[in-house]
């Protein structure tokens, strides 16, 4: 009987292991970055991607981060309420609305950037350089993969085979 999760995770197939080790690197971290920074880590992301793009928008977060759009507008009320963040009009039609970062809002992003870079190192500690940078490059060759239309085509189509295969059996 398997102790530990990463006993289990030997056992997955590669989606299954991304998944696992992203949840664990977050949990590990996820309380006491709350406790140092005020916010978990959830939270920071979209002020990270509301600091990276300013102007955004409500669609765009939920669209770029995969959350819920119930989620995501707690998580924006959060950081609107904070302080971190503020909606400014637009120009061109007041009734529409961009996110903008504030100067507490890049405060705290620093000090979670810096929590997140050390625990990172953590992370890759003792692993050769070569080994993290092929990981990363993997990484973002998946992301690539999984973001484009042909993956989708494909995906929509195998389910299609799927589905005429229950079919016929």
């Amino acid at each position: 009987m398997p102790k530990r999760w990463a006993d289990i995770f030997r056992q997955g197939n590669a989606v299954y292991q991304l998944n696992v080790l992203g949840e664990a690197a977050i949990a590990s971290i996820d309380r006491r970055f709350v406790d140092d920074v005020g916010f978990d880590i959830r939270t920071i992301r979209v002020l990270r991607l509301i600091g990276d793009n300013p102007g955004i928008t409500f669609a765009e977060i939920t669209a770029l981060t995969g959350l819920e759009r119930s989620l995501t507008s707690r998580l924006i009320q959060v950081v609107v309420r904070g302080g971190l963040v503020e909606r400014r009009n637009f120009e061109t039609d007041a009734r529409r609305f961009g996110l903008h970062i504030t100067a507490l809002g890049q405060k705290v992003r620093a000090r979670a950037d810096l929590i997140s870079a050390r625990a990172l190192d953590l992370i890759f500690h003792d692993m050769p350089q070569a080994e993290i940078a092929a990981f990363s490059r993997t990484m973002v060759a998946l992301a690539d993969r999984i973001d484009s239309d042909e993956y989708r085509d494909q995906i929509s189509r195998m389910f299609e085979a799927l589905q005429t295969e229950g079919a016929e059996a």
